[in-house]
């Protein structure tokens, strides 16, 4: 049985006032099993009947997909990760199970420009967003004897070449600063993979799989 205590009081300890503030756990039918407080319940209730429609729709239009592609309805990879991301917030959902999800909603810049944007994901798709940083390529390294290479490089007071830096700044950056360079939307969605680890992990040593709700009302 799920302890839907215990699993609010998780969440409420994982929640960040700024990026990550509300997180909550439901059935891919909308039924709100765990969330973190304080909250709306009433707003709470309405995101979650919009996160189901969706969650359904993009279900639907894979299997949909997959059945138009190879006449095998059943060799869908399963939905994992839905991001929703909008003008006011960036919403992850992830799979616990088939039939429990798990939602975190997180704060974007108040610079953000209206916006509308869904990517779904199933197990084996790249992740969304990417996780790495961009480094920039080496600069090319003059080779012994090219005048022309030495005379690009900029001079010193005594009119010496000095040597440029080889070393990218990257390879200096602390995780936290390579994390906040790639945006908020990635920190969010460590922070909700690493949440599903564990959760996944407590329900597998207890046995406990969610059944299905459709008889809940």
């Amino acid at each position: 049985m799920l302890n839907a205590i215990k699993l609010s009081e998780l969440l409420a300890k994982n929640v960040d006032p700024q990026l990550y503030p509300r997180m909550f756990v439901m059935s891919p039918n909308g039924t709100l099993m765990a969330y973190s407080t304080p909250v709306d319940i009433k707003e709470l209730r309405d995101q979650a009947a919009l996160i189901s429609m969706a969650w359904k729709e993009h279900e639907a239009s894979r299997k949909l997909q997959s059945s138009a592609h190879d006449g095998a309805e059943d060799s869908t990879a399963p939905l994992e990760t839905l991001t929703i991301e909008t003008q006011h917030n960036n919403i992850i959902v992830r799979a616990l199970q088939p039939k429990l999800l798990l939602v975190l909603v997180g704060g974007v810049p108040p610079s953000r420009k209206a916006s509308f944007k869904i990517t779904a994901e199933a197990h084996g798709d790249q992740r969304y967003p990417a996780s790495d940083v961009p480094e920039q390529p080496p600069a090319s390294q003059p080779q012994p004897g090219d005048s022309s290479a030495e005379s690009s490089l900029p001079s010193g007071e005594d009119g010496a070449p000095v040597k440029q830096k080889a070393a990218s700044i990257l390879s200096t950056m602390s995780q936290r600063e390579r994390d906040i360079k790639v945006g908020a939307l990635h920190i969010q969605r460590k922070k909700i993979d690493a949440l599903t680890d564990f959760i996944r992990a407590d329900f597998d040593a207890k046995g406990f799989v969610m059944p299905d709700d459709s008889s809940f009302p």
